[in-house]
């Protein structure tokens, strides 16, 4: 393979793709560091061997301990590194062992999917296209020019178009710049912001009082709960001007439609349900929900058009992925004796990095398939080489649209790499349930892809080419019919904020984003060698420490310490250190040593920025 591009005729993609996509054959496909041999640690030492050498491995430590303390002593750790169809067979294996420890939570989006769940009933979002419908946009807690170019180039299309861009974000990102209003409101303020918002546009009279009185709940006890709230307060709490607080209210309703495209900066809290709920608040007082060019717009599920009791589910122990450390050492009767891990790297991305290492080291054997010797595989065992989206044939869907699309093979498997699919088979067979997972991809894929074809769309054309599952035109809740429990949006009852707690001795916010570089931690090769994790401080911070622009610091937490290069910048908030996710422990780069492990209030999610740290000067 020489190049790789994008699908002219793909509505959405639109013939183009992201530059991480774009070098990903020079980066990962034949970076000379990506690994296509199995591997076995012998004395702090890897060593290359047989394929045949690892499954043996692999079966006997299995059924050594399922024999000794029980299927449930395994711990099957499936990453977001990869979302396709075949990865439900992944499960099935495990639970035809007997049910094997998984995890539960998410270190993604779970917070506002609870809000969206509740509000609405359902996380139903406007297909990207809708936004060209609408007048007025706010992206919140979201950096699109970088992270999704995709649905940013559609925006960009509708501000040239006469639609009015507002960004929402502690930080001036690339997205911000290009905007026509920013606001840079305090980290972990948006829920009060966007009560704000809502105050001033009752107190102005420009609610939408028939949407409010056929189609929702609990307005009555949601107005109590503003009004407990003066706007003063609330602007403090943002720390925003009052005066620009009123121009964004009276222009999203004056904006009619008006969309609210959220990100994941309002998940990374304790308490990040409550800005979504408040979000959909906003939409739902001035009826803009079940219009074209309306809504508020999270993201896609992967695997809403699957079948997936193929799985197998059974009742088995889960533990939660956001303080997956803390659960591996404290887990008992049994106690986790051997870990596999496949499509993640939580030793790098997971909060508090060095509680995730200790637990894993901890395990009597850890089995990880990846394509290179990461942070995880560092304290791996062995290491199963695995083939990527170019040597394999899968489905999958989108988290950024609504399109199913085919995982075909470009070229063979490089080297000895195989699919986590072939894998599970091939140590099915020596487990003793070869019958169950016996079968091609196609027929598997046919049993899980069984509701996309029920709707009408062959194998056959799910394989030749991406399928559209929700037209464009269709609308959520155009029929203004919710899934609730009382089919109205339901307006939050409840609103207990925690009080703030943190040791005054670690001011700062601890921001840590996606970078333009990379995705997640899959580095380039330029990135793989030791050095200094780059923050971007205030330069009114580094005159009060007295750092210069450039100096090495230490940056620390009550987590842990990380030894950073400082760079000045106007455009984070002076209350902040924004720093980038996904660079690894053994080049002294992975920011989540320093990160707070702990479990969001609701939805089971990651809350990253809880945690606050200090720079001292070396």
């Amino acid at each position: 393979m020489v190049k790789l591009d994008g699908n002219p005729d793909h509505q959405i993609t639109a013939g183009f793709i992201c530059p991480n996509t774009r070098k990903y054959l020079e980066n990962l496909f034949y970076n000379p560091k990506r690994i296509l041999h199995p591997l076995l640690k012998i004395d702090e030492k890897w060593h290359r061997i047989s394929w045949d050498e690892a499954l043996d491995i692999t079966a006997s430590r299995i059924n050594q301990v399922i024999e000794e303390y029980g299927s449930q002593a395994i711990l099957y750790y499936q990453g977001f590194g990869a979302r396709t169809a075949l990865q439900s067979m992944n499960k099935r294996f495990f639970n035809l062992l007997g049910g094997a420890t998984t995890t539960r939570g998410t270190v993604c989006g779970g917070i506002g999917n609870h809000a969206l769940q509740n509000d609405f009933g359902i996380k139903m979002p406007h297909n990207p296209l809708d936004h060209l419908h609408s007048n007025l946009i706010i992206i919140w807690g979201r950096n699109p020019a970088v992270t999704d170019i995709h649905l940013w180039k559609i925006l960009r299309k509708a501000q040239r178009n006469g639609t009015t861009l507002v960004v929402i974000d502690p930080v001036k990102t690339r997205t911000a710049k290009q905007a026509d209003l920013s606001l840079q409101p305090a980290p972990g303020s948006d829920h009060y912001l966007a009560m704000a918002l809502i105050k001033i546009i009752l107190k102005n009279h420009r609610e939408d009082k028939q949407f409010l009185e056929r189609y929702t709940l609990n307005f009555p006890i949601f107005k109590q709960i503003l009004q407990k709230f003066t706007l003063k307060y609330l602007a403090d709490k943002c720390d925003l001007e009052p005066g620009k607080l009123d121009k964004l209210a009276l222009a999203y309703v004056e904006g009619e439609p008006s969309s609210i495209v959220a990100g994941w900066g309002m998940h990374r809290y304790k308490q990040g349900h409550l800005p979504f709920h408040m979000m959909n608040a906003l939409a739902a007082v001035t009826g803009n929900i079940g219009i074209s060019g309306g809504g508020v717009t999270q993201g896609f599920e992967e695997y809403e058009y699957f079948d997936q009791k193929v799985e197998l589910n059974q009742p088995t122990r889960r533990l939660p992925m956001p303080t997956i450390g803390e659960a591996i050492l404290k887990s008992d009767d049994p106690p986790v004796k051997l870990i596999f891990v496949a499509s993640g790297n939580p030793v790098n991305l997971n909060p508090n990095s060095l509680k995730v290492k200790k637990a894993f080291n901890q395990a009597d054997f850890v089995v990880v398939m990846d394509n290179f010797l990461n942070d995880t595989s560092d304290v791996a065992d062995l290491f199963l080489p695995a083939t990527t989206f170019l040597e394999e044939e899968d489905i999958m869907g989108s988290f950024g649209h609504s399109w199913v699309s085919p995982v075909n093979p470009v070229v063979p498997p490089q080297g000895e790499a195989k699919s986590e699919f072939e894998v599970f088979q091939l140590l099915s067979k020596r487990l003793g349930f070869e019958e169950e997972m016996s079968g091609t991809p196609e027929k598997w894929l046919e049993k899980i892809a069984a509701p996309i074809i029920e709707e009408g769309i062959t194998l056959d054309e799910l394989q030749k080419g991406p399928v559209e599952m929700v037209s464009k035109e269709k609308i959520p809740y155009a029929d203004k019919r919710f899934k609730t429990g009382s089919g109205l949006f339901e307006f939050i009852e409840n609103f207990n904020i925690d009080a703030e707690e943190y040791d005054i001795d670690f001011p700062l916010h601890l921001l840590s984003t996606s970078p333009k570089a990379w995705v997640g931690s899959v580095i380039p090769e330029s990135e793989m060698k030791k050095g200094y994790l780059e923050v971007q401080v205030h330069p009114r911070v580094l005159k009060e420490k007295g750092i210069e622009d450039g100096e090495i610091v230490q940056l620390e937490s009550p987590q842990g310490k990380l030894e950073v290069r400082v760079r000045k910048s106007e455009d984070v908030r002076s209350d902040l250190v924004l720093a980038y996710r996904g660079g690894w422990m053994k080049y002294n780069k992975n920011i989540n040593v320093l990160t707070k492990d702990m479990i969001s209030e609701k939805g089971e999610g990651t809350p990253y920025y809880e945690t606050r740290v200090r720079l001292r000067s070396i």
